[in-house]
């Protein structure tokens, strides 16, 4: 029943309870239109066995960046004899914001016919699923609705934002004997001289020192050059509740993510190989792997990152699975930290990695809506002095730190701290 059925009978009731009170026939006979009109309704209202309805939901795209809207096509056929009246409904899901088209419509199928429903949208980052479509069948007249859900199955993911970066810099301790830019320390093929050995059999001639070959009679030599190899990469991204902020509708942790999606596209477009760890209450990874698969891994996973309330048991790094990155890897954590996590670093430097810290600032990103009153401006001032001891003491385990304030490009960040720390820990 909808509100055009409901007031067909209070017409009803209200002629009837007049016909009674003034003992007017006439009155009454008034009520017959009325009632033939709620008949045929309630007549030709089709049945749920009766309606055959085939729905599609299609997508232009299998993912997206966010900024780019995606256009929906829903269709509905009618495989019935009879024709049918259909009210088409489509509920946006959370994080959608409608930029085109319709969202509901109504129309009327003869046998074989079909009606379309088309909209477009951009959403924030995350993965969106229809499952079905929901449908009201009525009569000609619509005095009797029939909500009917439709099957469909369409999915799209919607990525994180990437910025480009250039090539970033490398001087990994070890490396991976996969062809790459970065020079191995090895003799081996590539462009840059590495030294001179004694011939074996097998070398090309071509690499043969034919000046030193003179100086020594009955011996050969060989020029080496040096490998170019690749580096090995982890990627940890904390999805702690603790290390979430939000302001608004806006999330410190959205930040993070974007920096982890930037890098991972960077090193993967520089060759290296990639790894990724989601470290939350719920846990998500994507092992090594190289190219445009990999990336394709990654974005998955950080389509699917959340910030959720953990338990105990995953609020501390010192839980986290390092195991899972290959040993000498290069680990890059992203995370603001807390008071709690300096431990983990000591354990990453003992197990053998590298490490590079990338902490956006939590307070920068805060400081906005706090008060400007003394009392508030020393409390952000002795967070701001904790915060600057635990990076220093970080720091102080030969692991390059950035304070990464979120309005700074994050770019020169990396490529500068990068270039700084190769005397020192050559990453």
């Amino acid at each position: 029943m909808n509100n055009k059925t409901l007031a067909v009978g209070l017409i009803l009731l209200g002629l009837l309870i007049v016909a009674l009170i003034a003992r007017d026939g006439d009155i009454a006979w008034m009520m017959l239109p009325f009632l033939a009109y709620l008949g045929v309704g309630f007549l030709q209202t089709p049945t749920r066995e009766k309606l055959q309805l085939d729905a599609k939901c299609t997508l232009e795209q299998t993912w997206s960046d966010g900024i780019t809207s995606v256009n929906v096509n829903l269709s509905i056929q009618n495989q019935a004899l009879e024709p049918v009246h259909l009210c088409i409904n489509e509920t946006i899901q959370a994080g959608m914001k409608i930029t085109d088209g319709e969202l509901s419509r109504w129309a009327t199928l003869r046998a074989g016919e079909s009606t379309e429903l088309n909209y477009s949208f951009t959403a924030a980052r995350g993965n969106f699923l229809w499952k079905s479509i929901q449908v009201m069948a009525s009569d000609p007249f619509g005095l009797v609705e029939t909500k009917l859900p439709l099957p469909v199955n369409a999915t799209i993911q919607i990525r994180p934002q990437i910025k480009k970066f250039k090539a970033i810099p490398l001087r990994p301790h070890n490396t991976v004997h996969s062809p790459g830019s970065i020079p191995a320390r090895l003799g081996g093929s590539g462009t840059d001289f590495f030294g001179v050995r004694e011939y074996h059999p097998g070398d090309s001639l071509r690499s043969l020192d034919w000046r030193l070959t003179a100086r020594h009679p009955r011996k050969f030599f060989t020029k080496e050059f040096e490998q170019e190899e690749i580096a090995e990469i982890g990627l940890i991204l904390d999805a702690r509740q603790a290390t979430n902020l939000q302001k608004g509708e806006k999330r410190l942790f959205e930040h993070s993510v974007g920096a982890t999606a930037s890098l991972a596209e960077t090193f993967l477009h520089q060759g290296h190989r990639v790894s990724l760890l989601v470290f939350g209450k719920t846990m998500l990874n994507a092992f090594p792997g190289y190219g445009k698969t990999q990336l394709h891994r990654i974005m998955s996973c950080l389509s699917k990152a959340r910030v959720e309330l953990e338990g105990h048991s995953s609020a501390h790094l010192d839980f986290l699975p390092i195991r899972m990155f290959p040993s000498h890897a290069l680990i890059i954590l992203i995370s603001s930290l807390t008071s709690t996590d300096q431990p983990i670093f000591k354990r990453l430097r003992a197990y053998g990695y590298q490490v590079l810290l990338i902490s956006p600032d939590p307070i920068d990103f805060v400081n906005p809506t706090l008060g400007q009153d003394t009392t508030s401006q020393l409390a952000v001032r002795a967070v701001r002095l904790e915060r600057r001891l635990l990076l220093n003491n970080i720091a102080q385990l030969r692991i390059p730190v950035i304070d990464w304030k979120i309005n700074q490009p994050l770019f020169p960040l990396v490529r500068n701290v990068l270039t700084r720390s190769r005397g020192q820990q050559e990453l």
